[in-house]
């Protein structure tokens, strides 16, 4: 699947594109960017055997890395290179083998010294799966 861009200059698309490809983890958990815009980005993952708990559904922190990930890039298309100072998540339903989700961050603000997102991940179905908030520190504006 190609990546769509929604409004971003190409060159910081292309590049973002690139540091997704580029990471080991995001490609050791399967992630991959969906669209990217100003202020937002989505992203997909196919839950495989190799992301599942004992209970035999997704393990809590391949959501929760998935949506850091996604907060991470929205933070990104408006120029800000950040690390995580918290993250909190609420998961709503589990998820199974062979499911789909894609996740949807966004900055609700964006300052001088910190960067504040939301996420939402959803199944292929329409199930809120979980949501997120996470506020970072701008290591460069």
């Amino acid at each position: 699947m190609k990546a769509i861009n929604s409004g971003i200059d190409e060159k910081l698309f292309e590049d973002l594109l690139k540091v997704n490809r580029d990471t080991n983890f995001h490609q050791l958990i399967g992630v991959h960017v969906v669209e990217l815009g100003q202020g937002y980005a989505v992203t997909e993952i196919e839950i495989e055997e190799k992301h599942l708990n004992p209970l035999n559904i997704a393990h809590g922190g391949v959501l929760f890395s998935v949506m850091d990930i996604t907060m991470g890039m929205a933070a990104r298309t408006v120029g800000k290179q950040v690390i995580t100072i918290e993250m909190n998540i609420n998961y709503l339903s589990p998820v199974r083998v062979g499911e789909k989700v894609k996740a949807k961050g966004k900055i609700v603000h964006a300052g001088s010294k910190t960067t504040v997102a939301v996420c939402e991940a959803y199944a292929e179905d329409g199930r809120l799966l979980a949501v997120a908030r996470e506020t970072f520190f701008n290591v460069l504006d």
